[in-house]
């Protein structure tokens, strides 16, 4: 009896490797782009990396690949955390940036005389995808380490070529590097040896204020309008500049769910066109296909609105890009025991928010002369109807109409 016990604890680990969910099944990588493994000393989701260890990743890609690469820095926090998007696209793309960046601008302000089918047929799709708004929704800054990896090091990946090829992708792994700082370093105060999967441990016994907020403890995920704080500022200064036709904002929720991607319950935001919704169906069934082949849970058609301007999934819309919030289950440390007694892992959420990125950047890449077309549509009628204009007397208080001006000319 001893013996039998004794053989089954040695094969534990063994069988625990072996449901470790891949990030991408089969693929082969060049030996040239460094790992983050051989940038930190572990792999990825073996720890929840630290602000300036993915910052310190970035640039080690982008040394790795200035062909394909452009490490952009967007702004400073209140801490004086810095902020980077990394933009990756194919060798003969990243040579054309400012011609492409010029490009996108006539297709954002598209007049009379604006060549738009020619624009459309020369032009790549921009995908932005954003994480880690919220300081301690961790898995979405690991996703973002590996979807980056993976968009330069994969080889003879149809997939990938056709990325790189038709779509300028632009990675920002982490919108609140102070908040995710917070976390972690209360996270580590509570690990000891081996990760504790117990809900009430240490280690998931977040003490306020926790790090979703930033700094000032303010939820970014409402400043994109308001834009009060640098992270947001910098972050709509970027979205503008590069004119995207897809934006993806990555977030956690918890740790019983599992994974939330849209289109979402019905009523929705009202300025939200059918061209819009026609597009979010188009996104869904794509990631609901690609989750279907990896067995992995989600669902849809859920109160994820977006009603409110400030929200990252509204502003983008409002510009007439295709906005979405995914949601993965938190297991808010390296492992999470569900009520049902099943096991949560970071790792999990990495690979799930990285499967979701990549089967949405392929979606876009599939469809882009059309949706350059849409978009292009919907920059053109914008402003379709019988107002034409907004004349805004300086009233009573002249500086707060000055302040409401230039908050919209920032949008």
């Amino acid at each position: 009896m001893f013996k039998k016990l004794f053989v089954l604890l040695l094969l534990l680990p063994l069988t625990a490797n072996a449901q470790k969910p891949e990030f991408a099944p089969g693929a082969k990588y060049d030996a040239k782009i460094p790992s983050l493994k051989q940038v930190t000393g572990y792999d990825f989701a073996e720890r929840v990396t630290p602000p300036e260890e993915i910052i310190r990743y970035l640039k080690a890609l982008h040394e790795a690949a200035p062909d394909r690469t452009k490490l952009v820095k967007y702004a400073e926090t209140w801490e004086k955390r810095e902020l980077y998007a990394l933009i990756v696209a194919a060798p003969e793309r990243i040579r054309q940036l400012d011609q492409t960046k010029a490009g996108l601008r006539q297709l954002a302000n598209p007049t009379a005389s604006t060549d738009v089918a020619r624009l459309a047929r020369e032009l790549p799709v921009v995908v932005v995808l954003t994480h880690g708004v919220h300081g301690n929704e961790i898995s979405s800054g690991e996703a973002a380490l590996a979807e980056s990896y993976h968009l330069l090091a994969a080889q003879g990946d149809a997939t990938v070529d056709l990325i790189r090829r038709e779509a300028i992708v632009v990675i920002d792994p982490m919108q609140n590097p102070d908040g995710r700082a917070r976390f972690v370093f209360q996270n580590l105060l509570g690990q000891a040896m081996t990760p504790d999967a117990e809900p009430a441990s240490a280690e998931h016994d977040e003490p306020w204020p926790g790090g979703r907020s930033n700094h000032y403890l303010f939820d970014l995920n409402r400043d994109w309008f308001a834009q009060n704080h640098p992270e947001s500022q910098g972050r709509v200064k970027l979205l503008l500049e590069w004119s995207p036709q897809v934006v993806v904002d990555l977030h956690e929720m918890g740790g019983d769910s599992t994974y939330y991607f849209p289109p979402s319950a019905e009523p929705p935001n009202p300025h939200q066109t059918k061209t819009q919704a026609d597009w979010l169906a188009i996104f869904g069934q794509a990631n609901a296909a690609r989750f279907d082949e990896r067995g992995f849970g989600y669902f849809n058609r859920e109160v994820f609105d977006a009603f409110y301007p400030g929200y990252g999934v509204s502003w983008p819309m409002a510009q007439g890009a295709i906005g979405m919030t995914f949601e993965k289950g938190s297991a808010r440390g390296l492992v999470f025991r569900r009520s049902n007694e099943t096991l949560l892992t970071y790792r999990d959420g990495a690979v799930e928010h990285f499967t979701a990125a990549i089967s949405t950047a392929a979606t876009a890449a599939r469809n882009r002369e059309k949706m350059l077309r849409d978009y292009a549509e919907f920059r053109r009628n914008a402003g379709a109807g019988e107002t034409k204009a907004y004349l805004l007397p300086p009233g009573r208080d002249a500086g707060q109409t000055l302040r409401l001006v230039r908050m919209l000319l920032a949008n």
